[in-house]
């Protein structure tokens, strides 16, 4: 079946036959028939106040929300094998309408009966996890440590210095013959280890399944690499001309350090970014200073928030679809006469949101109009334009070191000017150098790194591309001027059990699998810890970025990044019992997880995950203008199972976002979630006919994908263009929430929700433990589901405590 036949029916046309249900992936369905409309009442008298619009007759309950009720029913009487059997006729059931992820339940169920029986959790905690294929006793065995050296043999009373000269040690071995089964393992001793250059590896260097290559911390004893170095030498300011440029209140604080005698020649050029700049979103490369491990903000006005454009001088231009304008100059101006303390500044650039709340970027400070109080900024500009009323701040700024903490780089002399928080004698100073990946891999193949640490660079950590098994295993990537790790193609690579953290972008980026065959990559994350992010980049910098086919999210706790937590691309992914909290705390437009943009992006699951404290959740009235949510299905997104979830303190906005908003989607399933203290639990967002058509239409036209074995796969493709804005939210227990649903427009189905303002009897909402106890109604009155909320974000194992 071709595209263009694909594209007619998601403009109105629909040319195809709906789909067995029994050939749909096991977790997409599609929402219940649609009862008739009722007739219409005769008209009032012109006279008489109208008639108020009839509400429409209720749904029946589906055979299988009967079913689990029932079976609710009888488990609280303790009729286990009872229920089992009601279990079963889900399962066996003839009827379309049940939802394949209804099955799925039906059969979990049923074994989770037996298991309590048994004396065992419901859910079987290893189901979940990785099976970390088993590690063979190394044939060879090297080792490398700080007071090693690369002329040595790498054993251990010789070892090598450099993971660059155990790596050649390998390729010899290999040039000898195949690898011998147990393959090799280098024993990583501790110490810090300076990082000057990439460390890479290419197919070369590959292991094999029997005879893998494994870089090993030894002992048990976590070696860091690192590529910063300390600073020391500082002294007072004492240039008559660099003091006179200081503020009045930080003379005399404000410290100085030559970086040339620390080795430090030459300084690149200072670029900054974002999603919004048109320098390009990706790492360039950035100098940080920290102090006592903690990242030191670059000198900047105001200290601490943004301030505003008052206006963008200049001719307004048509932007978008809707009569939006902008205004494309880059000349803006604010409130204050502040900049005309920056005409001396030669690399000063404001960094600001100045279009949308979601976009980003820098801008570098042309020249400055005290007479005016006018910012010119040089090209290349935002790519969206200027509009009056947004925000920014500026950056590097000599004359703006008026705070502990602030400091200021003169890339020209090498000199480095800082105002300690704490006394500089009695403090570690340290700047970030090196300005490229501190690892890359490419097409290697069997590759572990266990227990190591990367730290301090400008650059990003590590990059795979087009790996295949390999894997990072309780290390930690920090402090860096990047991102963290970069999958980008390949198969089954993952990050267990890691930590990856004080970001100036975002934490990991996985990217695999093949859209248009729909072959998964079977790349993942479990069981890590990502957090302190986007430092310096803001948006679409989350914990975790996932582009293509099956990637798969377990076990990891993400938490205080400015935007998204999780940004899903692309198709099959499963997000399952992670910890979401304290993200989107300054974007605007985004949620815990966020997707955008793409009808044909389908079969995503988010199971058993717990979104908390997300965006202004303590004010949630307040703003920012569009909203903040726990998930957020942006722009077409469709046919995504939202399940069991924990939502608490998860809505903000002026236009209301819930717990879980939908912008323009349809056959969302919202089914078996707990919302708890959410200003709002649900929100949509509607689209006219014609919009969606438009945008649908858009993402059928791209033909990236092989339109049968979509409609095989996804078979209500077939009706993209029938019941738009119709998505399916049941079995929902909502307690404390403001509002359950918001722009509902009587177009979404719903199905047995317990709304309340009284305890549906959770072991203590207020400290955010929101498993129910066995009495609750909740089980008998919506055949709610109970979730494993005690095996949900990290746990424990050999390398996490």
């Amino acid at each position: 079946m071709s595209n263009s036949n694909l594209l007619r029916a998601a403009c109105g046309v629909s040319v195809f036959t709906v789909l067995s249900l029994a050939t749909a992936c096991c977790w997409a369905a599609p929402p219940p028939a649609q009862p008739p409309k009722p007739a219409p009442k005769p008209a009032a008298k012109p006279a008489a106040k109208p008639a108020a619009k009839p509400a429409p007759p209720p749904r029946p309950t589906p055979f299988s929300i009967r079913q689990f009720q029932l079976a609710g029913s009888l488990l609280r009487q303790g009729k286990g094998d009872q229920a089992k059997a009601e279990l079963a006729k889900v399962i066996d059931a003839k009827d379309a309408d049940v939802p394949p992820h209804h099955r799925r339940e039906a059969r979990e169920r049923i074994v989770e009966i037996d298991r309590l029986a048994a004396g065992l959790p419901a859910v079987d905690p290893a189901a979940s996890r990785f099976k970390l294929p088993p590690s063979p006793a190394p044939a060879v065995t090297l080792h490398v440590a700080t007071g090693g050296n690369d002329a040595g043999d790498g054993s251990a009373a010789k070892p090598f210095a450099s993971l660059e000269r155990a790596r050649d040690a390998i390729r010899a071995v290999k040039a000898r013959g195949p690898l011998p089964a147990g393959g090799v393992a280098v024993l990583v001793h501790a110490g810090e280890y300076a990082v000057k250059d990439t460390f890479k590896l290419t197919a070369q260097d590959s292991g094999t399944p029997a005879a893998p290559i494994v870089y090993r911390a030894a002992d048990n004893r976590r070696p860091t690499f690192r590529g910063g170095i300390r600073v020391g030498g500082f002294a007072p300011v004492r240039d008559a001309a660099v003091l006179e440029r200081l503020p009045q209140e930080a003379r005399g604080k404000v410290l100085q350090a030559d970086l040339k005698p620390l080795g430090v020649a030459k300084l690149k050029p200072l670029v900054l970014a974002g999603y919004g700049s048109a320098r390009g979103f990706h790492t360039h490369g950035l100098v940080e200073l920290y102090c006592d491990s903690k990242p030191m903000p670059m000198a900047r006005w105001p200290n601490a928030g943004f301030t505003e454009v008052t206006d963008v001088v200049g001719k307004s231009e048509p932007r978008g679809p809707r009569g939006q304008t902008t205004i494309r100059s880059g000349v803006i101006r604010c409130a204050v006469d502040r900049p005309r303390r920056w005409t001396a500044e030669k690399d000063a650039w404001l960094y600001g949101y100045w279009y949308h709340g979601w976009s980003d970027s820098y801008e570098k400070v042309e020249s400055i109009d005290p007479a005016r109080n006018e910012i010119n900024l040089a090209p290349p500009l935002h790519r969206s334009g200027f509009r009056k009323g947004m925000k920014f701040y500026a950056v590097n700024l000599l004359s703006e070191i008026d705070a502990p903490g602030e400091w200021y780089l003169d890339r020209s002399s090498g000199m480095l000017y800082f105002y300690p928080p704490a006394d500089v004698s009695k403090s570690v100073v340290e700047l970030s150098l090196l300005d490229k990946p501190m690892v890359e891999m490419d097409k290697a193949a069997c590759v572990r790194f266990e227990g190591l640490a990367w730290d301090l660079s400008g650059h990003d950590g590590l990059r795979m591309s087009n790996c295949e098994d390999c894997l990072l295993i309780g290390c930690s990537v920090s402090r860096l001027g990047g991102d963290g790790v970069v999958i980008d193609g390949g198969r089954r690579c993952g990050l267990l059990s890691c930590d990856v953290f004080c970001m100036a972008r975002g934490g990991t980026r996985i990217s695999g699998g093949d859209r248009r065959t729909l072959t998964p990559c079977e790349h993942f994350v479990e069981n890590c810890r990502v957090f302190d992010l986007s430092r310096i980049d803001h948006t679409y910098t989350p914990a975790v970025l996932v582009n293509g086919v099956g990637v798969r999210l377990t076990h990891n706790l993400l938490h205080h990044v400015l935007s998204s937590g999780i940004r899903l691309n692309g198709n099959d992914h499963l997000v399952e019992l992670n910890e979401v909290r304290e993200v989107v705390t300054e974007s605007d437009d985004q949620g815990g997880s966020d997707m955008h943009g793409n009808a044909t992006f389908r079969g995503n699951v988010y199971r058993w995950n717990y979104w908390h404290h997300i965006g202004n959740w303590q004010s949630p009235a307040a703003g920012p203008p569009c909203g903040q949510a726990g998930i957020r299905l942006d722009d077409a997104i469709s046919d995504t199972l939202i399940y069991g979830n924990l939502f608490r303190h998860c809505s903000a906005g002026g236009a209301g976002f819930g717990g879980v908003q939908i912008h323009g989607g349809k056959d969302n399933w919202v089914d078996n979630n707990v919302f708890v203290d959410c200003y709002i639990a649900v929100s949509f967002s509607p689209w006219g006919p014609g919009r969606y058509a438009e945008w649908a239409g858009r993402n059928v036209k791209a033909g990236d994908y092989d339109a049968a074995l979509y409609l095989k796969r996804y078979p209500l493709l077939a009706r993209l263009d029938q019941d738009i804005n119709v998505n399916i939210v049941s079995r929902n227990v909502v307690y404390r929430c403001r509002e359950f649903l918001r722009r509902d427009r009587g177009q979404n189905v719903q199905f047995e929700n317990l709304v309340t303002t009284d305890n549906p009897g959770f072991v203590n909402a207020d400290q955010g433990l929101l498993g129910l106890k066995a009495d609750s109604p909740a089980f008998e009155k919506i055949g709610f589901r109970p979730i494993p909320v005690d095996q949900i974000g990290l746990y424990k194992d050999r390398w996490r405590e």
